[in-house]
């Protein structure tokens, strides 16, 4: 397959992946009724009721007011488009970013952690998610600072990966329950902690494997 045939379906596919988290996010979102005021009859506060009210309520409500706002920025800054029409903006946005990202979605998504609904080893996972994201912004502000802007771009792009964990999350759940998935390998009490890590460390393998060589190989530009 010739370059440009390559360069129009990696377009179409960058525009699915967009429209697919936008779509998700919305889904997130009009759930939040039910967390205001919390009714612990809904699914994800379903059995919170004996620690809910504390720490946690203040990390949950940061996390889910933080948490839609960055996937949100993230797909504007990672906009090629946007950051050389407007790179002032570009770079707001992104302190902006930096500061939402490690001064409060990864903080309050380290504290959910230890009551994780999926257990020790989901609870393993979010944490080392939170620990990852709050790096990737690190070291790529970092970069950006040093104006080694490749770099910035490939962490950014692995901070945006980790972020739509939670759309790769509701993904592989939706996907389960309407095909009514049968994974005969795996307990049925463990595929919400394996689907946990598998929202995250998937999609960050790809991205490594596709920067690494295919990237490489083909010549695509970064975005």
């Amino acid at each position: 397959m010739s370059a440009p045939r390559l360069n129009i379906l990696l377009l179409l596919l960058r525009a699915t992946i967009v429209l697919l988290i936008l779509r998700v996010t919305i889904g997130i979102v009009s759930n939040y009724p039910d967390y205001l005021p919390p009714d612990f009859d809904a699914e994800f506060l379903r059995n919170r009721e004996g620690y809910f009210f504390g720490v946690y309520a203040w990390a949950f409500y940061a996390h889910i007011v933080s948490g839609p706002l960055a996937i949100v920025f993230g797909l504007v800054l990672l906009s090629g488009k946007m950051r050389s029409r407007w790179p002032v903006f570009h770079r707001w946005l992104g302190r902006v970013q930096v500061l939402l990202v490690v001064g409060v979605l990864a903080p309050s998504g380290l504290v959910m952690s230890y009551w994780a609904a999926s257990g020790p080893i989901g609870g393993i996972s979010l944490a080392t998610l939170s620990i990852l994201t709050t790096l990737c912004m690190l070291l790529g502000w970092r970069a950006a600072v040093r104006r080694q802007y490749a770099r910035h771009r490939r962490w950014m792009e692995r901070t945006m990966i980790l972020l739509c964990s939670a759309i790769t999350l509701r993904v592989i759940v939706g996907t389960a329950l309407v095909t009514h998935a049968q994974i005969s390998w795996i307990d049925p009490e463990m595929f919400d902690p394996v689907a946990n890590w598998l929202s995250w460390v998937v999609p960050l393998l790809i991205y490594e494997s596709w920067s690494r060589y295919w990237r490489q190989k083909w010549g695509f530009p970064p975005q």
